[in-house]
């Protein structure tokens, strides 16, 4: 997954402490029980309350970009119910705001917002850093979350270790579990422990990374899904493969790669009753800000069908 991402892939506001800034629009830095500061972004107002999770490597200002078919998946979800995402410790900032005010991608990434941790983490502490976040900004549950890539496992595990708040889920392009056991062993080490480039970010920065194994094997073992709505977003077309290539990687083994990344989302599909599978035609990996409007669209049937469920 670092490879495939890395080619298909610290600054402070306010201290919140309490639950006051829920139903307001946010953009700040939110304190934590171990003091900790998470940058945490919050807009629109309703219900359910949307989360994203950004993909590796990602911090939240992923979810306000959009390269066509605008607007971004953040401000075009808060229109119609609140939608919070924040920076996961050791993400980057990959964007920038132009001269016309347009957030675009930046030429250079920088630190995500969010106060550093060591590295490797435990990915448990990952979904519980989030679940005590929320409740400390006020932003309660029912949550529908949704995660890209990475992220979009982080949101299953988070699911599946708090099922009394999951209204709904939504993975875009998402590895999960079922990938593992599709690769074969030389192609699954291409991901099993995500680690960035180091000359891929700041010097000194503790950058994040993580054992996959650990995270899809924490997966396994969590309570089950709840019994809530679900849509697999998947990308239309492979990733490029680029022509300069790490010396343990081969051309080869990333289109084996490429080939079965959508068939291993679909098989997550067809174990949750109900799951709906959307392709998006002309999508890579980053099909959230090349085609924002499906994840958009996505998102709100996942609403839909949550919010008229019979309780």
């Amino acid at each position: 997954m670092a490879v495939l991402l890395a080619f298909a892939l610290t600054s402070c506001g306010a201290d919140v402490t309490t639950p006051e800034s829920a139903g307001h629009d946010i953009a700040e830095t939110v304190r934590i029980s171990d003091g900790r500061g998470l940058y945490l972004e919050c807009r629109g107002t309703g219900s359910p309350t949307v989360v994203l999770q950004s993909g590796y490597g990602n911090a939240a200002d992923i979810w306000s970009l959009a390269e066509a078919y605008p607007p971004a998946v953040l401000p075009g979800l808060a229109t119609s119910t609140r939608v919070c995402a924040y920076d996961r410790p050791g993400a980057l900032l990959t964007t920038t705001t132009d001269s016309g005010g347009t957030l675009v991608p930046s030429p250079t990434d920088s630190p995500a917002r969010s106060d550093q941790v060591p590295m490797p983490r435990n990915t448990a502490d990952v979904v519980a850093e989030l679940h005590e976040l929320l409740a400390i900004a006020g932003e309660q549950g029912p949550l529908v979350l949704v995660g890209h890539s990475l992220g979009g496992a982080l949101s299953l595990l988070y699911a599946r270790t708090y099922p009394d708040e999951a209204q709904g889920l939504v993975t875009v392009d998402a590895a999960q579990p079922e990938l593992r056991s599709m690769l074969a062993p030389t192609e699954w080490a291409l991901f099993a422990d995500l680690r960035m480039p180091p000359d891929s970010y700041p010097s000194g920065y503790q950058a994040e990374a993580y054992s996959v194994d650990e995270l899809f094997d924490r997966i396994e073992a969590a309570p089950p899904l709840p019994d809530i709505p679900v849509a697999v977003v998947v990308r239309g077309e492979p990733n490029p493969i680029p022509d300069q290539l790490p010396p343990n990687v081969t051309a080869e083994s990333l289109q084996k790669v490429n080939d079965i990344w959508p068939q291993s989302q679909a098989a997550f599909a067809a174990g949750i009753p109900g799951a709906e599978v959307v392709t998006v035609p002309g999508t890579t990996h980053y099909v959230q800000t090349q085609r924002p409007d499906s994840v958009i669209d996505a998102t709100k049937s996942v609403i839909a069908r949550a919010t008229s469920a019979p309780r």
